[in-house]
């Protein structure tokens, strides 16, 4: 993407929306917790597999790749509040949880990625 493109009010506009609706998503599904925070750990998989799949399918589409991954999966997904949700964890005098929030996170997320990068 050259300096013209990453200016396009299009472009622009498109990640903007996009990315609205992920917050509005990620939002709504945050509340989901239990031993641990549940929403976040869904948002931010389907944000990798979002990434994943149109990183493959609309590769060679910058415009469709900056809104979909830039603006969707970066609004859905939510890397403060997954540190801020540990650290909430870890004050609270919790060990375990935070442990196996932050390896449930990671290998989740990077499985949905690599799926989504195979689905693409």
């Amino acid at each position: 993407m050259n300096a013209g493109e990453v200016f396009n009010p299009v472009v622009l506009l498109g990640i903007a929306l996009a990315g609205g609706l992920g917050s509005i998503l990620r939002f709504a599904i945050s509340k989901w917790s239990g031993i641990i925070p549940w929403g976040i750990l869904t948002a931010n998989a389907v944000a990798s597999f979002i990434a994943g799949f149109a990183a493959i399918r609309f590769g060679s589409n910058d415009t469709w790749v900056a809104i979909l991954v830039v603006g969707l999966a970066g609004g859905l997904s939510t890397f403060s509040s997954w540190a801020g949700a540990v650290v909430q964890m870890v004050a609270s005098g919790r060990k375990a949880a935070p442990a196996f929030y932050t390896v449930l996170t990671l290998i989740l997320s990077s499985t949905a990625a690599y799926i989504g990068l195979l689905l693409g």
